[in-house]
């Protein structure tokens, strides 16, 4: 992919996620919002074009999550304290999002920090998010060195958090006929929520449970895993990460011991 290609595609992604974009040469000036409340940076993508797969579909999910980092530090506002909280301040309002390993290439960029992030599966991770009165904060590295306490203990207080937004939804059709369904509320937590499906709806999640995670907006599930629900989600999740603006994985997952982990093809042979 020629310079000019990659520079279009990130430009046009940016776009995508309401963000308004002024290319300076082979940089970009981005803001989100208006007025004197805007929030902007100033954004070099050089780094992010030495990653590029030669793969088109992972070079599409790798420039959403660049661009998903950039969108997630300016949704911080201006005058915003929220660096300067400890631990007990921002427990309650910890959540957690899976999200490509680019994505901290973004907030390097538009922040300069580092997001603290705990691995998941292939080039996805989860970063982790301080919940505002009015927009969010990516959590640090640099905060969480500051509040000294341990991996665990931050995971667990923003699964809690997570756990209650979660636990009074239903599994809803994905599409009339099918035996695809999703969870689905619309915070742009839906495949978080993997974290916690579990123990929110354990007398629905047998052996047989099958899920995927197409984009940051969206879980999909089949609560048996038959030759025709198997193939019905992986139709729609492939048909769901092509379109996505924040596209996340193709793979289907199950549950081991409540942990989400990858299934190789023959599994469900």
């Amino acid at each position: 992919m020629s310079r000019m290609t990659e520079l279009s595609s990130l430009e046009d992604s940016l776009r995508a996620r309401r963000l308004d974009v002024e290319r300076v040469e082979d940089t970009f000036n981005v803001q989100q919002g208006t007025g004197i409340m805007a929030t902007k940076a100033h954004i070099d993508p050089r780094r992010l074009f030495d990653t590029l797969s030669d793969d088109e579909e992972i070079r599409r999910r790798q420039i959403a999550g660049f661009v998903n980092g950039i969108k997630h530090v300016l949704l911080e506002p201006k005058r915003s304290s929220a660096d300067e909280w400890d631990f007990v301040e921002s427990a309650g309002r910890l959540v957690p999002a899976p999200q490509a390993s680019t994505f901290t290439l973004g907030v390097q960029e538009a922040a300069g920090q580092t997001p603290w992030t705990v691995d998941f599966v292939d080039d996805l991770h989860f970063a982790y998010f301080i919940q505002l009165d009015r927009g969010l904060r990516v959590l640090t590295e640099a905060q969480v060195e500051r509040w000294g306490v341990s991996e665990d203990r931050i995971t667990a207080a923003a699964r809690s958090l997570l756990f209650h937004k979660t636990r009074n939804l239903d599994f809803q059709p994905f599409e009339d006929n099918s035996e695809v369904q999703r969870l689905h509320a619309g915070d742009d937590l839906d495949a978080a929520r993997c974290l916690v499906v579990a123990d929110a709806f354990y007398s629905d999640i047998g052996d047989e449970f099958r899920f995927a995670l197409p984009s940051t907006e969206h879980f999909l599930c089949v609560l048996q895993s038959t030759p025709d629900g198997l193939s019905e989600l992986s139709d729609a999740t492939r048909k769901i990460y092509l379109e996505a603006d924040t596209p996340l994985s193709t793979r289907i997952f199950r549950f081991e011991t409540g942990t989400p982990v990858a299934i190789e093809d023959s599994d469900d042979d």
